[in-house]
């Protein structure tokens, strides 16, 4: 049974931001940037909070509909990571929610992520920021269903999509979803957690 996706409320971003975190507890990046468990689970809620806001100023955010079993954002092909956005988002906020050095172990990763980015996705794309379902409900198609409404939109505008991860049991669910794999298992310099990127073309 499929589930009914619809655009996040501003309402829920504190739900959705604590989904998020429960998706992400076991992730390697989140893992590598905040060892001790209990506080990944204290502080990643906010840290999500944040991020969904800036989805929500920026781009488009989508969840389940009732029960808030899962998130995706994605940002668009022009998305403006202006001081203005990050601020009002409360992203610059970040460092001091976690602390420097777990702050500076996350931008250690993302940082070489993005230069994979850059170099690969010249194109205008959109590009899924996050997607997360909630630890018991996965594996029940919810993640494909929360992509697909950004997916078709993609395929009428004609605009390749991307992402990344940095786990690898993720990367059979992508490529089922029509995404290739760009970079295969490369590691974030001496961090010691490796990422994939992914790019999806528009389908006729």
């Amino acid at each position: 049974m499929s589930a009914k996706i619809v655009r996040l409320a501003d309402s829920q971003i504190p739900a959705a931001g604590a989904t998020l975190a429960r998706a992400f507890q076991d992730d390697p990046l989140m893992i590598y940037a905040i060892p001790d468990a209990v506080e990944r689970a204290r502080l990643l809620p906010d840290v999500y909070a944040r991020m969904i806001r800036f989805g929500v100023l920026t781009g488009e955010v989508y969840v389940t509909a009732g029960a808030l079993e899962g998130v995706a954002l994605w940002l668009p092909p022009n998305v403006k990571w202006t001081r203005e956005n990050i601020e009002a988002s409360g992203m610059h906020e970040t460092p001091t929610i976690i602390g420097n050095d777990a702050y500076q172990r996350y931008r250690d990763v993302v940082g070489r992520e993005w230069q994979a980015r850059e170099r690969d996705m010249t194109a205008p794309c959109w590009y899924l920021f996050l997607l997360g379902v909630e630890p018991s409900r996965q594996h029940r198609g919810i993640g494909g269903e929360l992509m697909r409404p950004m997916l078709e939109r993609a395929d009428s505008e004609r605009v390749p999509c991307y992402l990344e991860t940095e786990n690898q049991r993720n990367v059979a669910f992508y490529q089922k979803q029509g995404f290739e794999v760009i970079v295969n298992g490369e590691e974030a310099g001496a961090t010691g957690v490796r990422f994939w990127t992914f790019s999806r073309k528009p389908k006729l």
